[in-house]
């Protein structure tokens, strides 16, 4: 059986060293690390868990709390966070809140029974203060991605009012006047910022911004849909749906077939998010496309105490044939 001092020997060098690269410690050099990594891979050193924890008083394992197991975003998420994790030598741990489950029960029943070194949370429930609230009461590290929430924890932000004042100006100059918006829940902190964007592309575009073009939906098919169909039956409909998930831009590109209009000719329609479903529906959906493996990166990096190696993060237009006519996936960064 291969042991500590065996990779040591290796390396040549301390078992210090080694036990310092295995805990992904600061001020180790990279020189040095990759040595220890190097001898690790040639022995097929694996650590003990129960010994690492014990010899640093550390779990080494982060909590990711999912709220929805269909959600492409929150599972991309969780991928992303998971592979990042096995970089550091920690073992990130999934735990689904159950519908009827309140904020106290779930958070107690994550930390007595895992007692992780820190607990991350994506959309929808990193804006949940009650849950936030809850694991301040246990003194256990937070981070939240994408939150506008202010209270406990590290945040680690989108730029969600860009990106749809981005998504909104490419709308308009495809010669759509008529721009509606399927929002998110309005208690949802991310709608502020969204709904933020909208408004203020359709005031650069110099279009009147209409209130019955802003409809809420709460993330699925079926709301997309059902907003949609309540924007087309409006005495003036829209010309153009831009909705803030993926989603609910599929359910409103089905309630605009129903009816007979042609996508993109006579509505054009954008999501949100780079879901799988966006890229195999007909035409392709145009929707942004989020940086979710960096933001994984960073949330895990506040986590382990590493804030400075944070990554600058700018989510991308993916511009298909939902909203210009023969579009070939093109993408759009910050230069938009």
């Amino acid at each position: 059986m291969v042991t500590i001092y065996d990779v040591a020997a290796k390396a040549g060098v301390g078992m210090k060293t080694v036990s310092r690269v295995l805990n992904n410690e600061a001020h180790v050099r990279p020189a040095m690390k990759d040595r220890v990594m190097k001898a690790i891979d040639e022995l097929g050193y694996r650590p003990n868990l129960a010994a690492r924890q014990l010899a640093a008083s550390r779990s080494f394992l982060i909590t990711f709390i999912l709220s929805d197991v269909f959600s492409s975003y929150q599972t991309s998420m969780l991928v992303a966070a998971s592979t990042e994790c096995r970089l550091r030598n920690y073992h990130l741990v999934v735990e689904v809140r159950d519908q009827d489950e309140t904020a106290e029960r779930l958070v107690e029943r994550v930390t007595a029974n895992l007692r992780p070194d820190g607990i991350m949370l994506v959309p929808p429930l990193s804006n949940d203060a009650a849950i936030v609230r809850a694991i301040e009461s246990k003194g256990t590290r937070l981070v939240r991605v994408a939150s506008t929430l202010s209270g406990y924890g590290d945040i680690v932000p989108v730029r969600d009012t860009d990106v749809s004042h981005k998504m909104v100006a490419h709308i308009a100059a495809t010669g759509k006047s008529r721009i509606a918006l399927i929002a998110p829940p309005f208690d949802k902190a991310a709608a502020s910022e969204r709904v933020t964007g909208y408004r203020s592309a359709l005031a650069d575009a110099r279009l009147p911004y209409r209130a019955d073009y802003v409809v809420k939906g709460d993330f699925t098919f079926a709301s997309g849909k059902a907003a949609a169909e309540q924007l087309l039956a409006l005495p003036e409909p829209p010309d153009a749906i831009f909705a803030t998930n993926d989603a609910m831009a599929l359910g409103a590109m089905a309630a605009a077939r129903q009816i007979g209009l042609d996508i993109p000719r006579d509505i054009a329609i954008a999501g949100f998010d780079d879901s799988p479903g966006s890229r195999t529906m007909y035409p392709p959906l145009t929707t942004v496309r989020q940086p979710i493996p960096g933001m994984a990166r960073n949330a895990i990096s506040v986590l382990l105490g590493h804030a400075d190696a944070l990554e600058e993060l700018v989510p991308e237009l993916v511009i298909r044939g939902s909203t210009q006519p023969g579009a070939a996936a093109e993408v759009h960064g910050e230069d938009m």
